[in-house]
């Protein structure tokens, strides 16, 4: 039986004109594929899950060297062993 994954790190993009160029710089950073990606009224998510933390950690942080870019809308860690390490590095979402 595989085990549950234990963090995850998530990504909104914007579906916008430069959405392929932002989406190749996350690329490059993770140096990895997602593990989802779903796309939903002009936004992309896209998840990457860990068995540890940390691991979850380094990416989540180095996603933050582009976390600027207006196109970028929520960058996330989330740990699912102890909801108050999760921690919301972005969001931008507009709220009704």
């Amino acid at each position: 039986m595989q085990q549950r994954k234990k963090s995850a790190v998530v990504v909104w993009i914007r579906k916008t004109d430069t959405f392929k160029a932002v989406k190749e710089q996350m690329a490059s950073i993770a140096q990895d594929e997602p593990d989802e990606s779903t796309e939903f009224d002009g936004m992309v998510d896209f998840h990457w899950r860990f068995d540890s933390y940390a691991k979850a950690e380094r990416l989540a942080h180095s996603l933050r060297k582009i976390s600027h870019k207006p196109e970028i809308v929520v960058l996330r860690l989330s740990c699912y062993d102890d909801v108050t390490a999760s921690v919301t590095l972005k969001d931008e979402r507009q709220r009704h």
